[in-house]
């Protein structure tokens, strides 16, 4: 057996934290479009919050939907190590560099949900880059097929 098959350990432990990660997001998502009240408490988000995601517009929705969905389908895809990871991951690091660039610019992000909240997005949005140039890394290598 060669090396080119086996599986690097920092795959999975990558892999792994980014579905740890992404799989909070899946649950924000949900949390925050249901309006679900005592994960707003929770959260201390006050009525600013719950406005800005009230009717929150359908162009947003879905970068926000590509991004959530997009990035737990890619890092589950890392562990099969399948070439179609990149593409996926690329999308949704796209998707979430619009979604932030249009919301701090146009919805007034970082006034609505603070300087800690807005730093962790734009962290996220710095890490989800990071896994998109991962997977294409190990693309490169041949890692994935």
């Amino acid at each position: 057996m060669s090396n080119s098959n086996k599986t690097p350990l920092h795959l999975w432990l990558i892999a792994l934290f980014f579905i740890f990660i992404y799989s909070y997001g899946v649950y924000d998502y949900f949390m925050m479009l249901g309006h679900d009240a005592d994960y707003y408490n929770s959260k201390n988000y006050g009525e600013a919050v719950h406005k800005y995601f009230t009717n929150y517009p359908i162009g947003l929705l879905v970068l926000w939907t590509i991004n959530i969905f997009g990035s737990i389908i890619a890092s589950i895809l890392l562990l099969f190590r399948t070439r179609w990871v990149v593409w996926i991951a690329l999308i949704s690091a796209i998707s979430m560099l619009l979604l932030e660039a249009i919301t701090f610019a146009f919805k007034n992000r970082w006034e609505v949900l603070g300087p800690f909240i807005s730093m962790f997005d734009i962290g996220l949005l710095i890490i989800t880059w990071a896994f998109f140039f991962y997977c294409r890394y190990l693309a490169k290598r041949g890692v994935l097929k």
